[in-house]
């Protein structure tokens, strides 16, 4: 059996705490080093709107302020507590108007291997999955 992993949002604080704004900051936290079938993490955005394909299924949780998803010009709005299932194959946009924390969980887990994708807006390199 494979024990659990714990994560800490003080972990990233000072990236969350100093995100610019037009920036947005993404720390996956559960990755295909952790399952076969989900991945997830925090996404912090501060005054973005970040145009993206899904690839796969989301989940999005609005942990803190104002998050807004953009699908075919409709705007769906989550505030602090609210949740949001997102099927793949839309394209979407990511925004808010001030910072907000989401959390996102996605499936599959190898999303990104999957599309060919070696860059997402702000994911850091060291975090994204390696070719091979």
């Amino acid at each position: 059996m494979t024990a659990p992993s714990g994560f800490k949002i003080s972990d990233i604080q000072d990236r969350i705490d100093n995100l610019p704004a037009n920036g947005t900051f993404i720390k996956p936290f559960v990755t295909t080093e952790h399952s076969d079938s989900m991945c997830g993490g925090i996404n912090c955005l501060n005054q973005i709107s970040v145009p993206w394909d899904l690839t796969c299924d989301e989940l999005i949780y609005c942990l803190e302020g104002t998050f807004r998803l953009v699908v075919d010009e409709v705007d769906y709005v989550l505030n602090r507590g609210d949740l949001m299932y997102v099927p793949k194959d839309n394209h979407v946009k990511y925004e808010c108007d001030q910072k907000c924390i989401i959390f996102y969980a996605a499936s599959p887990a190898d999303w990104k291997q999957r599309a060919g994708i070696t860059y997402v807006p702000g994911i850091d390199a060291e975090d994204m999955p390696s070719s091979s």
